[in-house]
C-alpha cells in the first residue's frame, strides 16, 4: 500500500511544518480533517483546497461544500493588459479523492481556511512513501512548530480613537448639509 507525504507550510510562520500521509484513495474531506486535526484549529469555517501548477497559480479549486459559486481566477488580457476572470473548476471535497487531481510528482496545492480571516497552508507533494497497514490514514507524521493564530482584525477599533470621533464628526456635518 502506497501512501502519499504531503508537506505543509503556514505562510506566515516559518518555523511552522507538518508531514502529513494519506492514502491515494482517500477524499479530500480526510486532508482537511487531518490538517485541521494538526494544527489544533476548529472545523467551524469554510475551507478550499487550490491545485496549482508549478507558480502556485490555482487550477481547480476543491471546496468544502458547495457554495454554487464558481471561483474566478485573474488573468490579463494580452491586447488591453486589462484583467480578465477566467472561472476555474469547483468540486467537494467528499467527492474527490486525491489520486484524481495529482499530476505532478511535486503537486502544489494551496488550503485557504475561514474566508473572512484567511490562513493559508502552502502544501507540496514530498513523495509517495510504502504505508504501514497497521498504521490509521490519513496521519500527522511530523510536527515542527506552534501555528500561532493571526489577530482578529477589530474593524471597529477606529471608534476608541479621539482624533477619529472628530472626523467622523466632521463627516456627519457634511453630509448633513449635503
Amino acid at each position: 500500500m502506497q501512501v502519499y507525504r504531503f508537506r505543509l507550510l503556514f505562510e506566515e510562520q516559518e518555523d511552522f511544518l507538518r508531514d502529513i500521509e494519506i492514502k491515494p484513495g482517500q477524499t479530500f474531506k480526510d486532508f482537511h480533517d487531518i490538517i485541521l486535526k494538526s494544527v489544533d484549529i476548529e472545523s467551524n469555517e469554510l475551507a478550499s483546497f487550490f491545485i496549482c501548477d508549478p507558480g502556485w497559480s490555482k487550477q481547480k479549486e476543491i471546496t468544502l461544500i458547495d457554495m454554487g459559486v464558481k471561483t474566478p481566477d485573474t488573468d490579463f488580457d494580452d491586447d488591453e493588459r486589462k484583467p480578465v476572470n477566467i472561472p476555474i473548476p469547483v468540486m467537494i471535497m467528499d467527492d474527490v479523492k486525491i489520486r484524481e487531481v495529482i499530476d505532478d510528482p511535486h503537486q502544489r496545492i494551496l488550503f485557504e481556511y475561514n474566508f473572512l480571516n484567511p490562513t493559508t497552508f502552502f502544501i507540496e507533494l514530498m513523495k509517495i512513501v510504502e504505508g504501514d497497514p497497521k498504521k490509521t490514514y490519513p496521519l500527522c507524521v511530523k510536527k515542527e512548530g506552534t501555528m500561532t493564530p493571526t489577530a482578529t482584525p477589530n474593524f471597529l477599533s477606529f471608534l476608541d480613537d479621539p482624533d477619529e470621533d472628530a472626523m467622523l464628526g466632521e463627516l456627519d456635518k457634511l453630509i448633513e448639509s449635503g
